[in-house]
């Protein structure tokens, strides 16, 4: 079976640009914020919802291309990037954190918060996953899903219903927006590796993408005290999918990311927009060319200590996807094996943590497999 949530993430907040954490003068990690706006352009030039449709034509390429290649820069140095111009409506995303925030704080679920709150659990989340056939390929839910709350015994997670229409419809909108918006990505992807335009398009038909609603409650000050001024909202982990679509808490921070030199870097919102960040799946189907970049949610004495929400949309790729590399080998060497049946996107899922920790199972003699 899929596993319903991502065993290793929880949420994060929608931010743009790093600055440096630790010792003075300590180098930041840079997020770039990309406007996709170059892109709906080109489509729009080349024909709206056209498949094959060409969008390198003259006028637009050299934007096109800009942007592509950040997008690539981005994938490849840092596995996170702030999108704007997104497509999505700003009152879409205003309803979606509205709704979430007032469930959390309505009974029976604020009781629950209760009890996780001050624990090893940092967290509590609303999750939803489409039921088999339940999706399709543009991100539209239909009427199988299933909804969830959680944390129970650990990672676990209870059925559970949205307690009000108001966030059924609201969520389900959303939905299917981030769908829309992660079929666009996944373009761009696409165009970014040297592939046509819709490389990806068949991969994303029948998704069972997840999405969660997070809420952190407030970390007291005893709690802070006692971990010498930081508590762990969420440790250091990477996404398990394919591409998130992360929804800010406006007002509290806390997100960072790991550079390759080990610092953590704390994260600056950006208005109206939302942080990308590639899964485990990515640099796998590369072959380690994109990163997948280690994030924690931290807790700090003031603003990052108090109730915050956040809304994680996990992209995923449908399970009958075949993993086989995106790329030409750069290495065209003894070591390359041919003997080895690609993975789906279903086995990577069910053993992520296994074929994740260096591409073990890939095509490559010595992985480990």
């Amino acid at each position: 079976l899929e596993p319903r949530v991502p065993a290793r993430c929880t949420a994060c907040s929608c931010v743009a640009s790093m600055a440096p954490s630790g010792s003075v003068g300590a180098p930041a990690m840079e997020v770039p914020t990309i406007s996709l706006e170059p892109y709906f352009a080109a489509e729009a030039a080349a024909g709206a919802g056209c498949a094959d449709a060409d969008l390198s034509g003259a006028e637009l390429a050299p934007a096109l291309a800009e942007l592509v290649a950040r997008v690539r820069q981005a994938c490849e140095e840092v596995g996170f990037f702030a999108v704007v111009d997104h497509g999505v409506d700003a009152s879409l995303l205003a309803a979606q954190r509205r709704e979430c925030s007032a469930f959390f704080a309505r009974p029976p679920q604020c009781n629950i918060i209760g009890m996780v709150a001050g624990g090893s659990s940092r967290f509590t989340w609303l999750d939803f996953v489409p039921s088999p056939g339940g999706s399709d390929g543009e991100g539209e839910a239909g009427a199988a899903f299933d909804w969830s709350l959680g944390p129970v015994a650990g990672r676990g997670s209870m059925p559970w219903r949205p307690d009000t229409e108001a966030l059924a419809a609201m969520w389900l909108a959303y939905y299917a927006a981030m769908g829309r918006l992660v079929r666009v990505l996944m373009r761009i992807f696409a165009l970014a590796l040297g592939l046509p335009v819709n490389a990806f398009d068949e991969a994303l038909r029948g998704h069972r993408s997840a999405m969660r609603a997070i809420l952190y409650p407030e970390v007291p000050e005893a709690d802070l005290a006692a971990g010498g001024g930081e508590v762990d909202r969420s440790p250091e982990h990477t996404d398990w999918g394919c591409v998130t679509v992360l929804l800010a808490d406006d007002r509290v921070g806390g997100l960072e990311i790991r550079g390759k030199d080990g610092a953590w870097s704390p994260v600056s919102p950006v208005p109206g927009g939302l942080l990308v960040n590639l899964g485990d799946l990515l640099p796998f189907w590369t072959e380690g060319r994109w990163v997948a970049t280690p994030h924690r949610v931290v807790a700090r004495p003031g603003e990052t200590s108090l109730r915050r929400v956040s809304v994680p949309y996990f992209g995923l790729v449908n399970r009958a996807t075949v993993l086989a590399p995106l790329l030409p080998s750069e290495d065209k060497g003894a070591d390359i094996r041919t003997d080895v049946r690609p993975l789906t996107a279903g086995e990577f899922f069910d053993q992520h943590e296994k074929y994740a920790a260096g591409g073990v199972g890939r095509t490559r003699a010595g992985s480990g497999a």
